[in-house]
């Protein structure tokens, strides 16, 4: 149950990516109402905000470690465990 309640409130960057990306498909159908594709476009909107807000934080993330020199030291340190 704990597994669902988190998907629902932090979905994963790869079920975002998925999302945007079916959500790209339904807008590429020929066929699709305009107010349907408004609707769909507005969340393909806000889903790539959140995606671009997860990947700076992730950039932010990396550049600290490697800053910190963390990244580093756990490198030798699992080197010669």
């Amino acid at each position: 149950m704990a597994k669902s309640s988190k998907t629902t409130a932090s979905p994963s960057i790869t079920q975002q990516m998925t999302e945007l990306s079916e959500l790209v498909e339904q807008l590429e159908d020929p066929e699709i109402e305009l107010e349907a594709a408004l609707v769909l476009y507005e969340k393909g909107v806000q889903l790539s905000g959140s995606i671009q807000k997860t990947l700076e934080s992730a950039e932010q993330r990396v550049a600290q470690v490697t800053a910190d020199g963390s990244l580093i030291e756990e490198e030798d340190a699992s080197g010669e465990a």
